[in-house]
């Protein structure tokens, strides 16, 4: 006999002579009884629970953008706006003329926007630009290479040459006039001055008469200096440099048409031109649903004042801090399920889209930003809501499950006792998934429908096994037998531990 029979007849004997003890004060026929629930059918998730409060996938706070009046509050909350939506005004004649203004640029900004999407021009006149330094760059090549080689033929270089030596003489005879009436420049007779004055004048016309002609004589000639070599290839670097920018800037236009740096610069113009005129304005930035007002008609409002919080509610997430022994293990696409302390008697599906990849450290404590987000979320669902998260660790459908604290341990061995013709039997069992509340019994030699003897039950228990209603209502489906104490086992207790099964119960 095992050691848990012999406690239960020890048990069984003790209860007889307490009968017998007893019987002078109640019936002899009264017999002591045990509870019992059946093994059913259903499911069962092992969880770890996390609270957080709801919050929306995109949120934003408008402030007004400049000082003026409320005029006018278009929206109220629970309102859905869309993005552009204009939700108030302030009054034309308390703004500052800056604003006011604004209209004009605006406009300006539309049709430039408008020009660099539809309009050719730009490409032609890039086209042109490109053409005109193409050219430069043949004529500066041209020129260098010219200066190579003779710039006439033979007889027109014969005669400049001529040319110099006639001019040279006229240079000579010029010089040695002066050389002759140098003593005349500070005489006081006028008539010596000017005659020095003349001759002067004649030597400086004739020196540059011959060295004009020589240089036409050098030009004609080929014999260009090492300076003008220098020169025309510094020509032609610049003339290069300006040709290959305004080619690039040609051939944009033809990897796209409008180029995207040309309409990002006509958007950018637009936008700072529609920030300005929209001061006048608190205008909607997104989609979604007006949560908060702090605007009310007539009040003076400064730049900076908050007016509106708008909340997308298409997507509701709850934020979480995990502590690091737990994020291990959790996943992303983890299943979850949300409840929230408002309606503690529904239940949404969730789902966790979001584990940081570093933890924050305070203290002692390392935690990591995990989010879940609420799958088809309803009316009910407010923003800043505390919900109560349960990550499904592992989860078992259509198992076979008993209370949790109707399993006991024997000598190494898991066992479930099960009532059967009114004498109780120890059923050895092997345990998957276990909670607080049940256990999955996943091998063994217990069936759906045993009556399993059971030490105590609570509302948890019968919900957790799908046996909903009261107390009243079990024992009048016979799911319950009696109400008296239960057998004194040892190992009975909320969350035993059953070694040398499939998996351990924690």
């Amino acid at each position: 006999m095992s050691g848990s029979k012999r406690l239960l007849t020890v048990c069984i004997l003790g209860m007889i002579l307490l009968i017998a003890a007893g019987c002078s004060r109640k019936p002899a026929d009264t017999v002591e009884t045990v509870q019992t629930l059946p093994a059913v059918k259903g499911s069962v998730r092992k969880v770890i629970t996390f609270v957080g409060n709801v919050t929306s996938g995109q949120s934003s706070s408008l402030t007004w953008g400049t000082d003026g009046v409320i005029e006018t509050v278009n929206v109220r909350i629970g309102d859905s706006v869309s993005e552009g939506q204009i939700l108030a005004t302030l009054a034309e004649d308390s703004l500052s003329s800056a604003v006011l203004n604004a209209e004009i640029p605006l406009i300006n900004a539309q049709e430039n926007l408008d020009e660099v999407l539809a309009s050719e021009t730009p490409k032609a006149q890039a086209y042109k630009e490109m053409k005109d330094r193409e050219a430069a760059l043949v004529k500066a090549e041209k020129h260098q290479e010219s200066l190579k080689y003779p710039h006439a033929l033979a007889g027109d270089i014969m005669y400049w040459a001529d040319q110099v030596e006639i001019y040279r003489k006229y240079y000579e005879d010029a010089q040695e006039l002066l050389d002759g009436a140098i003593g005349w420049k500070n005489s006081p007779d006028e008539t010596y001055y000017n005659l020095y004055e003349t001759f002067r004048k004649n030597q400086l016309t004739a020196l540059n008469n011959y060295a004009e002609v020589y240089n036409n004589y050098l030009y004609y000639s080929g014999k260009a200096t090492q300076n003008d070599f220098d020169q025309a290839a510094a020509d032609i670097d610049v003339a290069k440099s300006e040709y290959e920018k305004a080619l690039k800037n040609f051939m944009t236009y033809y990897s796209e048409y409008p180029r995207t740096k040309d309409v990002a610069a006509a958007e950018l113009t637009l936008k700072n031109a529609q920030d300005t005129y929209n001061r006048r304005n608190i205008v909607a930035d997104i989609n979604g649903v007006v949560t908060s007002i702090r605007a009310r008609e007539g009040d003076y409002v400064t730049q900076g004042t908050a007016a509106f919080q708008l909340d997308n509610k298409v997507r509701l997430y709850v934020p979480m801090d995990v502590p690091e022994i737990d994020v291990v293990n959790i996943q992303d696409g983890m299943q979850a399920l949300v409840v929230l302390d408002a309606d503690t008697d529904k239940v949404y599906d969730g789902v966790v889209t979001t584990i940081s990849a570093s933890g924050e450290e305070s203290g002692n404590r390392v935690t990591f930003g995990t989010v879940v987000e609420i799958l088809a979320p309803d009316d009910s669902v407010k923003i800043g809501m505390t919900a109560e998260v349960d990550l499904v660790l592992e989860k078992s459908e259509n198992a076979l499950l008993v209370p949790a604290n109707a399993v006991f341990s024997d000598n190494g061995n898991t066992y479930v006792a099960i009532r059967s013709d009114g004498e109780s039997n120890d059923v050895p069992v092997k345990v998957g998934i276990v909670t607080e509340t049940v256990a999955e019994i996943t091998g063994g030699f217990l069936k759906e429908g045993d009556e399993v003897i059971v030490p105590s039950i609570d509302s948890s228990i019968l919900k957790d096994m799908g046996l909903n209603g009261s107390r009243e209502t079990i024992e009048e489906e016979g799911l319950l037998i009696g109400g008296g104490p239960a057998l004194n086992r040892e190992g009975f207790s909320g969350m035993p531990q059953v070694p040398g099964n499939d998996q351990a119960v924690n």
